[in-house]
């Protein structure tokens, strides 16, 4: 059955000297082109983009150039008649010339018995009305049937005011999906994944019109991507038939609307926490008192059953696809595998099991709830993920009466858990990189904790006292790390301008870290002082670029009352100096310590 387009587009092919032109619109990439084309064969067509075309002497000379078998000849007349506009050169030479010249050859070497379409009308640099009245001229003037096509809601308000003087008819084009689909399918190579997307083209094509995207382009990214994820999985994965339908829509919809642009890497970096934490604040508001929806929210509205909170793939995974490019091989069976279709509920973490109990029998769930409580009695979990999780699914399980207890009592046990693992040596503490909290941070290993509104003061107890515990357990290996940045001071100056301040090499471990400040002032610039003299410029340095661009005011401004006290002694020890040490040392005190110094100063004079 013909479209609505090749229905008319046909009649019109009929008519002669129709006087006005066809408008054919819709979305980029929609397939505009490609429908018209295979409507209108070559060789009954001239065909124009107007893409970068910047004068209207231009557009005749394109048009000239696919219209004229004769342009040698059409170039010789030019020359003959108009040595201004022949002085340009070839086809710019005949479109610069005179009306009447241009006119007169344009009637002789070109007839219309063909139909010319002009593309990309949306993207011409031309002024709309010297656009629309060279399309007048060949429909009037020539007699031609033309057919534009544009992306109308891409042209201005004046345009749609404007078109009806030049244009009869207008069609919006529909992508035709069906036919795009098996063109981009023919092309894919593996075997497997022709398999996969054929099995599954009923649930891709309906999730690309739930998109309400019309770009066919997008679709075929979709189709390719689908192949590379194809070839990242298992011949056990692609098999379970039930797990790709739950699979392929769902990816299906988040690649489209992270490429669309409507999804961006933050809101699929905790997909879990956005959600909560957005009906978290919407708890008992209505209308205007409604906070604002989450962009992964909106999209889920989009794809009726699709969830786009699906953990089938994690965050990270989902990211590294989408966003990066790269398709994890290890992280996407680890994610397969961790899912309740290949789950092995005896050889994964029992978390991940309870975490899943709506779709596991109650039997393995219960087995799993009491391999979990044998690892809280043993002390056996020590990566802060997984020991949020655990809790977080406490909290739950108090909540929904499915264990005895209150929340209070979760709490307190999580908090005693800790201190005893920080107590046996067995916490890690805190990295020294800023964003060290980052890796189970609302969510871990793709999952997000289990936190309802009620629990989530409870949670915020149990997370706080975490962060504390792993602060106090780096404390505790803060001895043995300012024994070894003390004698890098005395010894090795680059060494500790490497591991205290930022630099373009290195890595800088304690550059944003408070931690100076327990070292005694005294001691420290003695150390300093009493090196060899070559190395109290690299201290100098070091503290320098340490408190540079305001640190000691943001990150380090635990250290502010240390380094004030560091001034303070560098200051004695000039006094106290004869010869060239005094010098030496005035020459070396850090001008960011001298300005903190001034700023104290007048802070005081204002008060006095």
């Amino acid at each position: 059955m013909p479209t609505h387009l090749e229905e008319y587009l046909k009649h019109y092919q009929t008519l002669e000297n129709p006087g006005y032109a066809v408008l054919v619109t819709g979305e980029w990439r929609a397939g505009k082109t490609h429908q018209v084309k295979k409507i209108i064969p070559d060789t009954d067509r001239y065909y124009v983009s107007l893409f970068g075309i910047q004068t209207i002497e231009q557009l005749h000379a394109e048009v000239f150039a696919v219209a004229s078998p004769r342009l040698a000849k059409a170039t010789a007349v030019v020359d003959g008649a108009s040595s201004t506009a022949a002085s340009l050169g070839g086809l710019f030479a005949l479109a610069g010339a005179t009306p009447s010249i241009f006119n007169a050859v344009f009637r002789r070497d070109v007839k219309p018995d063909r139909t010319l379409i002009f593309d990309d009308l949306e993207r011409s640099d031309l002024r709309l009305k010297d656009v629309l009245g060279a399309i007048n001229a060949y429909v009037e003037q020539h007699g031609f049937r033309v057919v534009v096509l544009a992306h109308d809601q891409k042209m201005t308000a004046k345009f749609r005011k404007m078109k009806e003087k030049t244009f009869g008819q207008t069609i919006k084009v529909s992508p035709q999906t069906n036919e795009a689909f098996d063109k981009f399918i023919g092309k894919t190579k593996q075997k497997r994944a022709k398999r996969l997307i054929e099995e599954n083209r009923n649930a891709i094509l309906a999730a690309f019109h739930s998109s309400d995207v019309k770009s066919l382009r997008i679709l075929r990214h979709v189709i390719e991507d689908l192949e590379r994820l194809t070839d990242t999985m298992l011949d056990e994965h692609i098999q379970h038939r039930e797990a790709m339908a739950e699979l392929v829509p769902f990816f299906v919809a988040l690649n489209i609307e992270t490429r669309f642009g409507r999804i961006d890497r933050k809101a699929l970096t905790n997909r879990r926490g956005v959600t909560m934490g957005y009906h978290m604040r919407a708890h008992g508001k209505t209308g205007d008192q409604l906070p604002e929806k989450p962009s992964l929210l909106i999209a889920d509205e989009r794809y009726a059953g699709i969830e786009l909170e699906n953990t089938l793939l994690s965050d990270n995974a989902l990211c590294s696809m989408f966003f990066d490019g790269s398709y994890p091989v290890d992280a996407i069976h680890q994610c397969l595998n961790n899912s309740t279709y290949f789950m092995k509920p005896e050889s994964v973490e029992p978390w991940r099991v309870v975490i899943s109990f709506d779709q596991l029998d109650d039997g393995v769930v219960e087995e799993a709830v009491v391999r979990m409580e044998q690892q809280i009695t043993d002390r056996s979990v020590t990566v802060s993920g997984e020991i949020l999780h655990i809790f977080a699914l406490k909290l739950m399980m108090v909540e929904y009466q499915v264990q005895a207890g209150t929340m209070d009592e979760v709490v307190e046990q999580a908090i005693c858990y800790l201190n005893d693992l920080r107590n046996a040596g067995q916490l890690p503490p805190r990295t020294t990189d800023w964003r060290w909290m980052d890796l189970f941070d609302q969510s871990f290993e793709g999952q997000g904790y289990w936190v309802t509104e009620t629990a989530k003061p409870h949670f915020k107890k149990i997370w706080e006292h975490l962060i504390a515990s792993r602060e106090l357990a780096f404390e505790d290996q803060l001895p043995e790390i300012l024994k070894s940045l003390m004698e890098m001071v005395k010894s090795d100056s680059k060494q500790f301008f490497e591991q205290v301040s930022h630099t373009n090499n290195g890595e800088n471990p304690y550059a944003l870290t408070p931690l100076l400040h327990h070292i005694p002032p005294e001691e420290f610039v003695a150390s300093w002082l009493n090196s060899p003299n070559e190395n109290w410029r690299n201290v100098y340095y070091s503290i320098e670029n340490r408190y540079s661009h305001g640190r000691l005011k943001s990150d380090l401004s635990a250290e502010e009352d240390w380094a004030f006290e560091i001034h303070q002694v560098l200051m004695r020890r000039v006094d106290e100096a004869d010869g060239f040490r005094k010098p030496r040392i005035h020459r070396v005190v850090p001008n960011v310590l001298i300005e903190l110094a001034n700023e104290r100063g007048a802070a005081a004079a204002s008060t006095a």
